[in-house]
């Protein structure tokens, strides 16, 4: 295998690799070998990755080009990120650490670029290395802070948008409560966008999931933007979409499974945090979504609305118990339970089993 990717590499050298898409179609030959290796091939593979790396530091030092060559280097730094990305769930990760601060540093230079592109490479490959390092990718995120923010705020490359509020999830799942320095700058990039009326819809869903992931990292920090993102997902759950139209109730969907993982994170991270008192007043709203949803849930074939429904009912009752007995026993409430029963998936029945159960003391109690 190595001296498969050895020779691929030095098709990428070639000086034809341009033509007829020879050099994208190398490094797209190494990222499928990197992705299929055999667990004896960890080896070789720690052997690419500062091969790869190098590489990408080497592009920053090409002097002064033509656009055409321009737009060559960047494209090249993106396929080099996205290799990067691809070794980095291979490789174990006491072998990627000495690495880590080598990657960041050029995926820190890579965002320095006005290339759109390079941006969406360079914030995917950074998820990964967020994900790996855990909370240890706060030593980072002074640097990465205001390529984040621009990324946020790039609603006419919506792709870069929506690559970048994932990290922002990744990041926080990675670093917990050190994400609280970061929040304000994160949460206005994030209203900005729900609010901007070119924003491409496709961004809104995993927007509203990241206010979730925040809130499950900071907890009770929270509250200073609880009501505000509150207001954003109340605002959201009123879309609707025509029975005629497929495309507008798949939208709608992901749009709901949004709503949930945000309503699920806050929920949770509020109970974490002791201060789930902060969101009883929101309560019968959360619970009026899942009413309608009880009631309105077309082309959900996969069961995930679904599946987040019943979570919620589960950790709603958790976390205010008899202070919401009379709603938690309202039918739409054992609806969602039965079509999750009946749903045949097991990791639904599961939850329905978990949830049910905590129905049934809050009821009892």
């Amino acid at each position: 295998m190595a001296t498969l990717f050895q020779t691929l590499l030095q098709v990428v050298d070639r000086d034809d690799a341009t033509e007829s898409n020879l050099g994208i179609g190398a490094f797209e030959a190494i990222s499928v070998l990197i992705q299929n290796a055999a667990p004896d091939q960890q080896y070789v593979l720690m052997q690419l990755l500062p091969e790869i790396n190098n590489r990408l530091a080497a592009t920053f030092s090409i002097g002064s080009l033509s656009n055409e060559d321009r737009e060559e280097k960047e494209g090249v730094q993106g396929l080099l990120c996205g290799l990067i990305q691809v070794l980095s769930l291979k490789i174990p990760k006491e072998e990627l650490l000495p690495h880590c601060d080598a990657i960041m540093t050029n995926f820190l230079h890579v965002l320095q670029t006005k290339n759109a592109t390079c941006h969406e490479e360079a914030f995917s490959a950074s998820s990964a290395i967020a994900t790996l390092l855990g909370g240890d990718f706060v030593k980072y995120m002074g640097a990465m802070q205001p390529f984040l923010i621009s990324g946020l705020r790039n609603f006419e490359a919506y792709q870069v948008c929506t690559v970048a509020v994932g990290l922002v999830g990744d990041i926080s799942r990675a670093i917990e409560g050190e994400m609280k320095p970061y929040c304000d700058e994160i949460m206005s990039a994030l209203i900005e966008a729900l609010q901007n009326s070119a924003l491409h819809r496709n961004v809104k869903p995993p927007v509203l999931s990241c206010f979730g992931d925040i809130a499950l990292a900071i907890t009770s920090q929270y509250e200073p933007y609880l009501q505000v993102s509150l207001m954003m997902l109340l605002q959201a759950a009123q879309t609707r979409a025509p029975d005629d139209d497929d495309d507008l109730i798949e939208y709608v969907n992901l749009l709901r499974e949004g709503i949930l993982e945000a309503y699920t994170g806050l929920v949770q991270g509020l109970k974490d945090g002791n201060r789930s008192d902060l969101l009883l007043p929101y309560v019968d709203g959360i619970l009026g979504f899942l009413e309608m949803l009880a009631g309105d849930r077309r082309n959900d074939y996969e069961n995930e609305v679904l599946s987040r429904a019943v979570g919620l009912v589960g950790d709603i009752a958790s976390s205010f118990g008899s202070q919401i007995k009379d709603q938690i026993q309202q039918p739409y409430v054992q609806k969602i339970l039965a079509e999750g029963h009946a749903s045949g998936d097991a990791t639904i029945v599961e939850t329905v089993e978990w949830a049910s159960n905590v129905v049934r003391q809050v009821v009892m109690a």
